[in-house]
C-alpha cells in the first residue's frame, strides 16, 4: 500500500481521495482552512468527505502541513488552486518526489481514453460542445465531461471502462503537473497572458498549456487555431497529428469558413471540402463560438464521429451556464451572466457581441493582467463600469489614464446590482463579465455569477 499527500480538500482533492481509497490506497488529506468553513462554504464537499472511508484516511486542517510528511509519501497531489511555491511541496521536489496534478492521477488510474482541451478562452463552451457530439456517437457507452468543468476527473475513475470517454477541459494549473497525460485527441484553442501571479511569465504560462501534448504520438490528434501565433509556435515540435482551424483561411487539413458557411479541408482540392454547416444553423452565436465550434468539429470530425451527428449537436447546443448567459429582461433591460470572464480576453469577447448601450460590473483577484486593451472596448461599448473587489482601483487607474471616467466603485455584489439597475434605462445591457478571477470574494466563478442570478431575479 502507497501513501499520497492530497493537497486541497474541495471538489478535486476529495474526489482523488475517493479514488485513491477506493484503489486500496493510503491518503493524507490536508487544507490550510478548517474543515467547518470548507464544509459551511460547500455542503456537497461536506456530504462527499463524510462518504469517505476513513480506515486508511488521515486528516490535516487548519494550517501548512509539515514539511516532514512528505518522507513517508510516493506522491503529492495538489488542487489545482495550490500554488505549488508552498513549504511542502517545495520540500517534495527537494526530496524528488513526484508531484502530480489530479488529472495525472486519475490518468494513471484509468483506462478510459481522453479529449483534452485546453487554451485561455473558450475551453468550457468548446469542452461542453465537443461532449454532446461526442454523445451522440453511439461507439461511446458513456461520455463523462469533466476536468476544469462539472465533476474532477477521478470522480469517475473507478467505474468508467476503456469503452467510455472523458472529455475533459484542463487549465495550465492541471496541465503543469502532468507527467505521462496522454490524450488520445487534444486541441489548443488560444494563447494569451493569464495567469501571470501564478507563472510568472508568459512563456512558463504557454509551456504548461503545451504540456497537453507532450506526449502525445502521430497516432494521436493535436485541434489548433491556426489564426493564432502564439499556438503555432508552442505546437511547432509536436509529434501529434495536427488539424487546424480557421477563420481567416482554408487549412489543410483543417475546418475553415467561408462566406458564412464551415467546411472541412481533408486534401490539397478544394473541390473534395465538406460543407459541414452554415454558421446561422450553430445556435452558439458570435464569431469566438464559430471558433469554439470549429474546434469541436475537429476534434469529433477526425476522431470519427459522422457528419450527421457533428451537424445536430451543433444546432441542439445552447450554450453553458456563465458564459454570456441570459438571466432576464426587467423593465426592458438585459441582465447577462458572464462570470466565466476571468480575464481580459474574455471580456472583450463579451463586449464584442453586445449590441446595446452596456453597464458592465468588473473586478475581482488580482491576476496582473495589464488592464489597457480591454479599455479600447470599454471606451466603445460600454456607458458605466461598476467596479469592486481587489483590482478595482487598477481597473480604475488604467481607465484614467486611457481618459475613461465613467465608472464608479461599490463595495460588493448585492450594491452593485443595485446600482445598475437605478442606472440603467430600457434598451440597455448589464453584462457581469469581471475580467479577473472570483477569488477575492467568492470559491469560484460559479459562486459569483449565481449570486448575480440571485439578485438580479430577486
Amino acid at each position: 500500500m502507497k501513501t499520497y499527500l492530497v493537497i486541497g480538500a474541495e471538489r478535486s482533492g476529495i474526489a482523488v481521495t475517493q479514488a485513491l481509497l477506493f484503489n486500496k490506497q493510503s491518503v493524507i488529506l490536508t487544507d490550510t482552512k478548517d474543515f467547518n468553513v470548507i464544509a459551511k462554504a460547500s455542503p456537497a464537499i461536506a456530504e462527499a468527505f463524510e462518504a469517505l472511508p476513513k480506515t486508511h484516511l488521515s486528516c490535516f486542517f487548519g494550517s501548512q502541513i509539515p514539511k516532514s510528511v512528505v518522507n513517508g509519501v510516493s506522491a503529492v497531489i495538489p488542487s489545482p488552486g495550490v500554488p505549488l511555491t508552498i513549504p511542502v511541496i517545495q520540500e517534495a521536489y527537494k526530496k524528488n518526489i513526484p508531484v502530480i496534478s489530479e488529472v495525472e492521477a486519475a490518468y494513471r488510474m484509468t483506462q478510459t481514453p481522453f479529449v483534452g482541451i485546453t487554451g485561455t478562452n473558450g475551453k468550457t463552451t468548446t469542452t461542453s460542445l465537443t461532449g454532446e457530439i461526442f454523445k451522440l456517437d453511439d461507439r461511446y457507452p458513456n461520455v463523462y465531461v469533466v476536468g476544469n468543468i462539472g465533476n474532477a476527473v477521478t470522480h469517475y475513475v473507478n467505474t468508467s471502462t476503456a469503452a467510455d470517454l472523458y472529455v475533459a477541459e484542463l487549465s495550465s494549473f492541471q496541465l503543469e503537473t502532468t507527467a505521462s497525460f496522454r490524450p488520445k485527441a487534444a486541441a489548443i484553442l488560444n494563447l494569451s497572458p493569464d495567469h501571470l501571479d501564478r507563472h510568472g511569465t508568459l512563456d512558463n504560462y504557454y509551456k504548461a498549456k503545451a504540456k497537453i501534448f507532450k506526449n502525445q504520438t502521430p497516432e494521436d490528434l493535436l485541434v489548433i487555431n491556426a489564426d493564432d501565433d502564439n499556438v503555432v509556435k508552442y505546437t511547432a515540435d509536436a509529434k501529434s497529428r495536427k488539424i487546424s482551424f480557421s477563420m481567416k483561411k482554408r487549412v489543410v487539413p483543417g475546418i475553415y469558413q467561408k462566406e458564412g458557411k464551415v467546411y472541412i479541408a481533408e486534401t490539397d482540392d478544394p473541390e473534395k471540402d465538406v460543407l459541414v454547416t452554415s454558421i446561422s444553423d450553430i445556435t452558439i452565436k458570435g464569431p469566438h463560438n464559430v471558433m469554439n465550434a470549429m474546434a469541436a468539429i475537429g476534434l469529433t470530425y477526425f476522431s470519427g464521429v459522422s457528419l450527421e451527428n457533428i451537424r445536430k449537436g451543433l444546432k441542439d447546443f445552447k450554450g453553458v451556464e456563465h458564459r454570456q448567459e441570459f438571466v432576464a429582461t426587467i423593465d426592458g433591460v438585459d441582465y447577462i451572466n458572464d462570470s466565466k470572464g476571468t480575464n481580459t480576453d474574455a471580456t472583450i469577447t463579451a463586449l464584442k457581441v453586445m449590441e446595446k448601450p452596456t453597464i458592465l460590473i468588473a473586478g475581482g483577484y488580482d491576476k496582473k493582467e495589464d488592464y489597457s486593451k480591454l479599455m479600447g472596448f470599454i471606451k466603445d461599448k460600454v456607458k458605466l463600469m461598476i467596479l469592486l473587489g481587489d483590482t478595482a482601483k487598477n481597473i480604475a487607474s488604467t481607465a484614467d489614464q486611457c481618459g475613461y471616467k465613467d465608472y464608479i466603485f461599490v463595495k460588493d455584489y448585492p450594491e452593485a446590482v443595485k446600482t445598475a439597475k437605478e442606472k440603467a434605462v430600457s434598451g440597455d445591457v448589464v453584462l457581469l463579465s469581471p475580467a479577473c478571477a472570483s477569488w477575492d470574494m467568492f470559491a469560484n466563478y460559479e459562486d459569483r455569477g449565481n449570486l448575480f442570478k440571485q439578485l438580479v431575479k430577486a
